[in-house]
């Protein structure tokens, strides 16, 4: 082909895959918004699922935990029909366990919770994947203290096995780093000179580290996984009220809510293109739309 028609064709189908993208956004968005959910957690004794966390050692497996006013106590979902196949009782003393998360074979349970602002110490609890099956476990307690109270309702452990916490609050939110735990005395959380939006109230990091979410009442935030600058924000299922997120791959998550037979719904998330291929005039939109187009058709 002459090179001056192939300079001139690059940009066409840039502009055809774009269209192409955006009318298969907008028929996946009309489609979710009429979405079914996968299951509801039809458990009586999940009222008030706070936190959520997919297993990758167990096949079709999620946690969850109810939040204050509850007994200390994990339970083990099918993810494809919201049955209850594992109790797990924590023995240790919890105040307000909001959100789960799942790294290595570790399960941390996040007794952040703190609507008033005046807790002087959270903590994090942690204890082995429990898996289906019922059991009493006594979890390992790191106390934490933060520069000053604050409600928490959302954790998240990077590749490295470092948690994070991002505040609940009605203006912009704060991120914590979690570095050298320890079970012998608190530790300081380190603020880090990051913004969160206001009112999350879950997160998670993709299993691969390709990207993280953050669940608001408005809407699921899609971020750079190492800069946390947003890529996209996706409109919420219709859930009475979203509290729980994890992901099932690097591409889906699922969104739950609280109260009784509390739904789950899979959301399918944007690719958010390699930062080697930024530098690369149009290569990482392309990227990205051939990446979404990809997503919409399966």
């Amino acid at each position: 082909m002459n090179p001056r028609r192939r300079r001139m064709l690059i940009p066409g189908l840039l502009i055809a895959l774009l269209v192409v993208a955006a009318i298969a956004s907008f028929t996946g968005r009309a489609e979710g918004a009429e979405q079914q959910p996968v299951s509801r957690m039809s458990d009586p004794r999940i009222t008030e699922s706070s936190g959520l966390a997919v297993s990758r050692a167990h096949d079709d497996l999620a946690y969850t935990i109810n939040d204050s006013g509850h007994d200390p106590v994990v339970y083990a979902a099918r993810i494809s029909t919201g049955e209850t196949v594992g109790v797990t009782r924590l023995d240790a003393h919890v105040t307000d366990p909001e959100a789960l998360a799942l790294h290595d074979g570790t399960l941390w349970v996040a007794d952040t919770g703190d609507n008033a602002a005046v807790r002087d110490e959270i903590a994090l609890l942690a204890l082995p994947e429990p898996g289906p099956g019922d059991r009493s476990v006594t979890p390992d307690r790191y106390r934490v203290t933060l520069d000053s109270p604050a409600d928490i309702e959302a954790l998240l452990v990077d590749g490295a096995g470092v948690p994070h916490l991002v505040t609940k609050v009605i203006g912009s939110g704060a991120v914590y780093r979690l570095d050298d735990l320890s079970t012998e005395s608190p530790v300081a959380a380190a603020r880090l000179d990051i913004t969160a939006p206001p009112l999350v109230t879950d997160a998670a990091f993709a299993p691969d580290g390709s990207s993280a979410v953050l669940l608001t009442y408005l809407g699921v935030h899609v971020l750079d996984a190492d800069s946390w600058q947003t890529r996209a924000t996706l409109p919420l299922p219709p859930l009475e009220q979203a509290e729980t997120i994890a992901y099932t791959d690097p591409f889906h998550v699922l969104v739950g809510s609280e109260g009784e037979n509390s739904p789950l719904y899979r959301v399918a998330l944007p690719a958010v293109a390699p930062r080697e291929l930024a530098a690369v005039p149009g290569l990482g939109l392309l990227v990205l739309l051939v990446a979404r187009l990809s997503d919409q058709m399966r």
